[in-house]
């Protein structure tokens, strides 16, 4: 029972004493400092520098905090576009002063121009304020007049007033055709297929399938829509029924 009770008269009197002693600290040390410590009035930073901004601020023994960018096409980048706390708040010495840097003019998202015609690329490029530059035409497997490169890429964060590249596509040399469909039809239908369009049947692959009727195609090589020389040759893949 006397242990109890030492314990109980010592927990109360160890609290009182620490509360005593925070009280003491805070009267004698940190609110005296805190109190007289040198006071500053923040100076006008809008319009600065980055780097003179944060020279001043370290002159006068304040902490300067960089936030940003914030884009305003009124502001240069690299200056400060706003200031927390404001020009002239009386502040301690060191006060955090944070510094919103300016990103300059705003940037606008590359829209995607390949797969567009270059009447609609041409459109969009304009409507996003930036500048239509050098438009390369290339053969390629794309249908005349399609957009099929881009300088910048699409979704890259460019500023208004960039210059836009493209290639356009003229379509295929003379020459050369695209591949037809042969999947799902018979043997005999892909081959007159592709013969009506000058192409033929190189290699005929069997396969056995049980859910597809004998002579069926179900694969074929170049795939469809791709370019080929006319009276190029084509392999195709070909069910057969099960071995008995």
């Amino acid at each position: 029972m006397k242990k109890i009770t030492k314990k109980i008269v010592f927990i109360p009197l160890a609290v009182i004493f620490i509360i005593i002693a925070f009280v003491i600290l805070m009267n004698s040390v940190i609110l005296p400092w805190y109190v007289e410590a040198p006071e500053f009035r923040v100076p006008n930073l809008i319009g600065k520098s980055k780097t003179e901004a944060v020279k001043i601020l370290v002159s006068l023994k304040l902490n300067p905090i960089i936030e940003g960018p914030k884009y305003d096409e009124n502001v240069p980048k690299d200056h400060v576009i706003y200031c927390r706390p404001h020009a002239n708040t009386l502040v301690k010495e060191g006060r955090r002063i944070y510094l919103y840097i300016s990103g300059g003019e705003p940037l606008v998202k590359m829209p995607t121009l390949v797969g567009k015609t270059l009447r609609d690329a041409k459109i969009t490029v304009e409507r996003n304020g930036l500048i239509i530059g050098e438009i390369e035409k290339v053969r390629s497997e794309f249908a005349a007049g399609t957009v099929i490169e881009q300088t910048p890429e699409a979704n890259e964060n460019i500023a208004k007033g960039s210059v836009v590249d493209m290639k356009v596509s003229v379509g295929p040399k003379i020459g050369m055709i695209r591949v037809p469909n042969l999947i799902g039809k018979s043997l005999r239908k892909g081959e007159r297929l592709l013969r009506n369009n000058s192409l033929f049947i190189r290699k005929v692959n069997y396969q056995i399938s049980p859910n597809l009727l004998p002579n069926t195609i179900f694969d074929q090589l170049p795939s469809e829509g791709r370019l080929v020389n006319v009276g190029d040759s084509i392999d195709v893949w070909v069910t057969k029924s099960k071995v008995e």
